[in-house]
């Protein structure tokens, strides 16, 4: 015992003294751009900036600091080093879309308060009780709709013990039953996918509209469904069936999953007052949001805080309630990604970084636009997709009109291929909660992640040339 308890403390020894080398390591990246000579065509500002990004690309990557951590210190360093002034820096937090996510936020910590995540779940997944193949459908598309209300980590974390007690019920042995692995990955990439399709799915979405905004780029939660949505619908069933050929399921008899829905939407009982509330609050800020989230109505963030306080005014929720639930680290996190874009835009770091990746590629549309979908892919394997969108969108933005395309479209390529990160267990909460599970092995979510990734590398690249530029004429605005 007493070896085992030495060998943890050299581990998080390692662990420590490895986080003590990157974190010197990304200052020691803004000293040498910050004293060097800047190259011809990149102000100093600019390329000071390019040695910030790099650092909160080292940070992120590594996790040496928390992630909010990050954040706070991109938005300091900033006017620390005299590249951008702190009233700037400071005032582009109050983006509308960083409120528009704290009232998500608030609207998704009162549908898990009061089990209201649950019960629809429960009721998606006894509609697909047919067969086994149907059955991890029904798991994958039931957490990608909830996704569309709720982020997705979110939900990933209410399906992990339902799908367990299922499969407990059916007996499932973890690794070795092809169903059970189906089931969890269907969990994890379902919540990917679903996350695309809403502004509230995930954090990169909003940051990456709050980012379009600071460039007179409007796009409400209808535009974004109307740009998102063919990707998530083409991606489901094609992933489901990577799933399928990738896991040959072995069983036939479903009847103990039936009976163990059956046996929770029992326990869940009758619909209770305050849940009904909070339905009622959610349909009427969705519809909300899409009809009237324009700017010559009222706006993401207002039907967002709108959405808040009906909550507090019925009494479903209290502000203990949101301080235990609101994970208010990754508005942190939002905010210095949003400063660091906007760092970048107004230094000229992020013309001059496209115009060195324009004179790589070429002028190829159809190359530059798969390369910029790749590159999002792989850096969100392994760090969190909000950093890996917050790093990408300032570079995706200003090449886009180099290369005859709409920043918008650039910039929705790299956000949705920001949230497709199948193969490694780092890549995505939803990996991560269900791996803990037991049920696949990281070889099993490597072997099924690729390929799900090559399939969502050629739906979006088909998406955004047939649909967003063939069919919607997304060119230079």
């Amino acid at each position: 015992m007493k070896d085992d308890n030495n060998y943890f403390k050299s581990k998080l020894k390692i662990q420590s003294h490895k986080d003590i080398f990157f974190i010197l390591l990304a200052f020691l990246i803004v000293a040498i751009f910050y004293f060097s000579p800047n190259p011809s065509g990149l102000t100093h500002d600019g390329q000071v900036m390019i040695g910030i990004l790099i650092m909160a690309a080292i940070l992120w990557i590594t996790e040496a600091i928390p992630l909010a951590v990050t954040g706070l210190l991109i938005m300091i360093i900033q006017p620390l080093l005299h590249v951008i002034p702190p009233n700037d820096v400071f005032s582009s937090f109050g983006n509308q879309a960083v409120f528009f996510l704290i009232g998500a936020f608030i609207l998704a910590g009162a549908i898990e308060k009061h089990g209201l995540h649950r019960r629809i779940a429960l009721k998606f997944l006894s509609k697909f009780e047919k067969s086994p193949r149907f059955f991890t459908f029904g798991i994958m598309t039931s957490c990608a709709f909830l996704s569309f209300v709720m982020p997705e980590h979110g939900v990933a974390a209410l399906f992990l013990p339902i799908v367990v007690s299922i499969l407990i019920a059916m007996k499932i042995v973890p690794k070795q039953s092809n169903f059970g692995k189906i089931s969890m990955l269907s969990v994890a990439f379902g919540c990917s996918i679903g996350s695309l399709g809403t502004l509230i799915g995930g954090a990169r979405n909003p940051l990456t509209i709050g980012i379009l905004s600071d460039i007179g780029i409007d796009v409400t939660f209808f535009d974004w469904m109307k740009y998102s949505m063919p990707v998530v619908i083409i991606a489901l069933p094609l992933v489901w069936l990577v799933l399928q050929f990738s896991f040959p399921i072995e069983i036939k008899d479903i009847s103990a999953a039936r009976k163990e829905i059956k046996n929770q939407v029992s326990i869940t009982g009758k619909m209770k007052k305050n849940e009904f509330l909070v339905l009622i609050i959610l349909i009427i800020t969705i519809l909300l949001w899409i009809f009237f989230s324009s700017y010559q109505y009222f706006g993401l963030a207002v039907i967002s805080i709108l959405g808040s306080i009906l909550l507090f005014l019925t009494g479903v929720i209290t502000w203990k309630d949101v301080e235990k639930r609101v994970p208010w680290g990754i508005i942190l996190l939002y905010g210095g990604a949003i400063t660091l874009g906007i760092g970048i835009q107004k230094t000229g770091a992020g013309q001059w970084i496209a115009d060195q990746i324009f004179s790589l590629a070429g002028s190829n549309l159809y190359l530059v636009i798969l390369v910029m979908i790749i590159i999002t892919i792989l850096l969100t394997e392994v760090m969190s997709n909000i950093g890996a969108v917050a790093i990408l969108l300032p570079i995706g933005i200003a090449l886009a009109p180099a290369i005859g395309i709409s920043p918008l479209l650039s910039s929705m390529i790299i956000a949705l291929s920001g949230g497709l990160a199948f193969m490694l267990v780092i890549a995505t909460p939803g990996n991560a909660i269900t791996y803990s599970s037991g049920y696949f092995s990281t070889k099993d979510l490597f072997k099924a992640g690729v390929l799900a990734n090559i399939i969502c590398i050629v739906i979006v690249f088909l998406v955004a040339v047939g649909y967003w530029i063939g069919v919607l004429g997304l060119h230079n605005i």
